[in-house]
């Protein structure tokens, strides 16, 4: 059942929502595909309203944090309009790359040896590679790292000494005991957005790129205006993403803070949550 939330979605404006193109962006994890600990499961339902979403005309393009290497084959098989990845430091549109922003290599180096010193645990993520430390993890990007293992082929295991001139989009940072986590943000208050995903974990990428950001260039690259985007997630994460977009649609189950920042409220993932959003929209 959809539940409004901010804003009460008049059938008036549901009818009107058909009238023009829209530019729809999706989160992956909880939004298209369950989480692993569910079997990463991508619902027929799933499928079946991004199809839909196509033939009618409308552009679909996944936008996540994850980094062109991290996105699993089963996403890219969905043939969506394009990616939005590394929030907002890569974007495709049918295979073509539009943009791509990639931490300079003289910055790159000052965070490999900034992390070493302040004692934090990271993933570096880049357009080709993955690179966990070698050493073994304290923290719970230690699961990410057994996650991964084996399902991305780029991925790559960094002993501390070889932790230098290595290319990256952005990366994530978790502290541990003994980890100086606050002067790590300081340091680099100028270059880096920190997003705070909660206990000590951080995502972090270049100053002026977001989830966001990416949508906006997307909206000037098809003269799409912000009325017409839709936005659909339901982590902290995809908070700029749902705040950004004309409508933000939050799935069933979400933070409060998700539920804050959306329109209205879908169901969850396994009970057809995506479609039934863009059914109450009357795009499919």
């Amino acid at each position: 059942m959809v539940k409004n939330l901010n804003w009460t979605l008049t059938l008036h404006r549901r009818l009107h929502m058909n009238t023009e193109r829209k530019l729809i962006f999706f989160d992956i994890d909880g939004t298209i595909v369950t989480e692993a600990r569910d079997g990463r499961i991508i619902p027929d339902s799933t499928r079946t309203a991004l199809r839909k979403l196509q033939q009618n005309g409308h552009l679909c393009f996944i936008n996540t944090g994850r980094a062109l290497a991290e996105i699993d084959e089963p996403i890219l098989q969905l043939q969506m309009d394009g990616l939005v990845c590394g929030c907002g430091t890569y974007i495709t549109y049918h295979d073509n790359v539009l943009a791509e922003h990639t931490i300079p290599f003289d910055l790159g180096n000052r965070i490999l040896a900034a992390l070493h010193d302040c004692n934090l645990e990271w993933i570096l993520e880049s357009t080709g590679a993955v690179y966990y430390s070698s050493q073994t993890y304290h923290s719970h990007i230690g699961d990410f790292k057994e996650e991964q293992m084996g399902v991305i082929p780029n991925l790559f295991l960094v002993a501390p000494q070889d932790a230098h001139d290595l290319t990256f989009d952005k990366f994530c940072i978790c502290d541990t005991p003994g980890s100086d986590t606050e002067r790590f943000l300081k340091m680099f208050e100028h270059d880096l957005t920190f997003i705070d995903r909660g206990n000590g974990f951080y995502e972090v990428v270049p100053m002026g790129y977001s989830k966001a950001s990416g949508m906006q260039f997307l909206m000037d690259h098809f003269a799409i205006a912000k009325v017409d985007t839709i936005a659909i997630g339901d982590s902290t994460n995809d908070l700029p993403m749902l705040s950004y977009a004309g409508t933000g649609i939050a799935m069933g189950g979400s933070a409060a803070s998700v539920l804050d920042a959306a329109d209205f409220e879908t169901d969850t993932i396994l009970q057809d949550g995506l479609y039934n959003a863009f059914r109450y929209l009357q795009l499919v």
